[in-house]
């Protein structure tokens, strides 16, 4: 089951500092590391078009796998908008073009680490030619800034 902080959607406005973006995501990875990830894998899957091996491969890479990064061996950094894209293909409701970028950028930073070798960093950048997550939730938020809707 996905814990759920009561906040409503977080943003500049109402978290000038990221503060509780922060402590949201923190809350969100830590779940993910201890709870059972086959049935958040499958629905993921089911609800992202991705086959379950590759939902489980991203599973471990994002939340379980240590990762060499500025020059320490360690997990990822919880990011609140990576949790919050894992949340709703999880849930399977408003599933934005983003949040499926992601998955397909993570399969692709992963298999260049696994097959050729690839610092994570290297693979980050690589994968971010082709699906690029960041530049793609930048877009959605301007959108959704100039629309009123943040």
């Amino acid at each position: 089951m996905i814990e759920k902080i009561i906040y409503g959607a977080l943003s500049d406005k109402n978290d000038p500092d990221g503060s509780r973006r922060q402590k949201h995501a923190q809350i969100f990875y830590t779940a993910r590391r201890n709870s059972k990830k086959e049935p958040f894998v499958k629905r993921i899957a089911e609800n992202s078009g991705m086959n379950e091996k590759s939902v489980n491969k991203i599973f471990d890479h994002v939340f379980i796998e240590k990762h060499e990064i500025y020059g320490e061996l360690r997990n990822f950094d919880s990011s609140y908008d990576m949790a919050e894209s894992f949340r709703r293909l999880y849930e399977g409701k408003n599933i934005l073009p983003h949040d499926l970028i992601l998955m397909k950028h993570e399969r692709l930073e992963l298999e260049l680490m696994k097959r050729y070798n690839y610092s994570q960093t290297e693979a980050h950048i690589l994968s971010s030619t082709k699906y690029n997550y960041s530049e793609a939730l930048n877009k959605y938020e301007r959108e959704r800034d100039l629309n009123g809707k943040a």
